[in-house]
């Protein structure tokens, strides 16, 4: 929820100066460069503390530190750990390996065998320029 109120402080502290701008008729390029100036500078000065709220919040969220899972999420996870831990008791591959079809080795053929024709080598070069 801080990290909403940051937002919302921020953007009327752009959007206010932005529409005194335009209503001055500076432009609309100047008007953004010069609102998102004020913005920063009123923000950088006045909003430490909503700032460093808003931060930790974020941090807690992909930090790991914070339940952001639904309720559905937090059962398939307990499910499929369950799952998987019944399967490395009883000894079972933890992650069977399966093979593509067609993809069993094959021995190397003959040139008899083979529909292609042999390969020729190159001469080898005899010195000669």
């Amino acid at each position: 929820m801080d990290s909403l109120k940051y937002f919302l402080l921020r953007t009327v502290l752009f959007v206010v100066p932005f529409g005194v701008f335009l209503a001055l008729g500076i432009g609309v390029i100047l008007s953004a460069v010069y609102a998102a100036a004020i913005a920063f500078a009123v923000s950088y000065l006045f909003l430490r503390r909503e700032r460093d709220r808003a931060a930790a919040e974020v941090g807690e969220v992909f930090g790991g530190r914070k339940q952001v899972r639904t309720s559905r999420e937090v059962e398939d996870a307990q499910a499929e750990d369950a799952l998987d831990d019944a399967q490395r008791s009883a000894g079972a591959p933890q992650h069977p390996v399966q093979e593509a079809p067609g993809a069993q080795e094959q021995a190397p053929r003959s040139p008899e065998q083979s529909s292609q024709p042999p390969r020729e080598e190159p001469e080898a070069d005899q010195g000669r320029p």
